[in-house]
């Protein structure tokens, strides 16, 4: 978290809140539903699992040490359904020792708004060699013979040895869950994990429904970049800048003396302004259509973008990563007027904007590149480092702004009436015979 990453959303059901903070509460279920016992779990079975441990203690689990009948115990005990637990006793040192957090105030990162924040950990029982040459090599060992030579006995013998190359291999998922907007953020891209972190949070009590982004447009994610792209300001810079990239290299091109226009064609190849006075720019990586029966080609630097975007009338991007900036104007000591641009946030902007299967809309390529700085600057003023609470709670209340400014335009650029709904909204998702199983990308 705190930097360019994947974040899925969902929606999260304001009333589920009680029950959320129930489970949160109750000493029982937090123990099968830690991290503790997700790794009991996957040591004691093999298989995979997901536990939590709350926000500021990525690692809690590791402050138990449980001898293995408490691990057997524990792992029994989370396998167990959460009905029949009551008949299940655990032994006391795994109560008293402190692995796993069983209060709603342990994950929750703002007093005063109903925000909560924790890891959701992937244990995943995995190979971590070439388990195939690692049979191999103890069978020419202990048999003389290849692996596939061997009697059914001698394979299976072989086996048991080759079990130790496994081990569980460990993932930890920031979670944040808005109880005061109603909506769920999960740091991850693989579709699969985070259904399995989804169904986790249902079994805590949160109602965790399916969205999806929703434009009544064909195609909208490429229309709003062509929209942008045709209303942008500095074509003639974005055009001299492509054509001096064709004869000479990044060092040799000179910069311009405005500042503010040499950060706008170095980095962008369109810079639009909005009615809401925000800037959004466009910049790479970025997918070319040069007419409508081509394939599109991939853009790496803007000024690739901006020589295929002149190739043909018919050219338009079809993906691009989109830049929200604030034009600053202040006035200097000496009394002068300067004005700079502060990114407020970035996103990559193309068709995976939602995933449907599993009902998520995903900010892909999201970043707050200016928050480490603005921290890193109140710190210096107030001689105050804020909590860890605290730098949960601003990255939640920037993302939150962020999607709901993203929202905004989205809906302005493509001129949708004020009374249509758009945006990320609730959507019904097509329930599939089997679940998806819990895998690493």
């Amino acid at each position: 978290m705190f930097g360019r990453g994947t974040w899925a959303i969902f929606g999260l059901a304001k009333e589920s809140l009680d029950s959320f903070r129930k489970s949160l509460d109750d000493r029982s279920h937090m123990a099968a539903s830690s991290q503790v016992a997700a790794a009991a779990v996957a040591r004691q079975y093999g298989s995979d699992a997901i536990g939590i441990n709350p926000y500021n203690a990525p690692r809690l689990d590791e402050d138990s040490a449980m001898p293995p009948e408490h691990q057997e115990a524990l792992a029994m005990y989370a396998m167990t359904e959460q009905e029949a637990r009551s008949e299940h006793r655990l032994p006391e040192e795994i109560w008293e020792s402190g692995g796993f957090a069983f209060s709603a105030e342990r994950y929750r990162i703002n007093a005063t708004i109903p925000w909560f924040g924790l890891w959701a950990v992937c244990n995943e029982w995995k190979n971590v060699s070439d388990l195939a040459s690692i049979k191999e090599g103890r069978s020419y060992i202990l048999l003389e013979r290849p692996y596939r030579f061997l009697h059914k006995t001698d394979k299976k013998s072989v086996d048991e040895i080759t079990t130790n190359a496994t081990r569980i291999v460990r993932r930890q998922i920031p979670v944040l869950l808005d109880f005061n907007e109603g909506r769920v953020y999960i740091e991850n891209g693989n579709k699969k994990l985070i259904y399995a972190i989804t169904v986790k949070l249902r079994e805590l009590g949160a109602d965790v429904f399916p969205v999806a982004w929703t434009y009544n447009l064909p195609y909208w994610p490429a229309e709003i970049l062509n929209r942008l792209y045709a209303a942008t300001k500095y074509q003639d810079e974005f055009v001299k800048r492509a054509e001096e990239a064709k004869h000479f290299s990044a060092k040799e091109i000179e910069k311009l003396d405005d500042r503010e226009l040499e950060g706008i064609v170095a980095r962008y190849f369109s810079m639009t302004e909005l009615p809401s006075e925000l800037w959004a720019g466009i910049s790479t990586p970025s997918q070319i259509q040069i007419h409508g029966a081509a394939p599109p080609i991939a853009a790496k630097a803007p000024t690739t973008a901006t020589t295929l975007l002149h190739m043909t009338d018919e050219a338009r991007p079809l993906s691009g990563a989109l830049t929200f900036q604030e034009r600053i104007t202040f006035t200097t000591k000496e009394g002068a007027d300067r004005t700079f641009r502060k990114d407020l946030f970035c996103l990559q902007l193309d068709d995976r904007v939602n995933l449907s299967e599993i009902g998520a809309a995903m900010l892909r390529g999201f970043n707050l590149p200016t928050m480490k700085k603005d921290v890193q600057r109140e710190i210096r003023e107030t001689k105050k480092v804020p909590g860890i609470d605290q730098f949960w709670s601003n990255w939640l209340l920037e993302l939150s702004n962020a999607v709901r400014t993203i929202e905004t335009s989205f809906r302005e650029i493509l001129d949708i009436d004020e009374k249509e709904e758009a945006g990320i909204l609730a959507v019904q998702v097509p329930q599939k015979e089997e679940e998806p199983e819990l895998v690493a990308s």
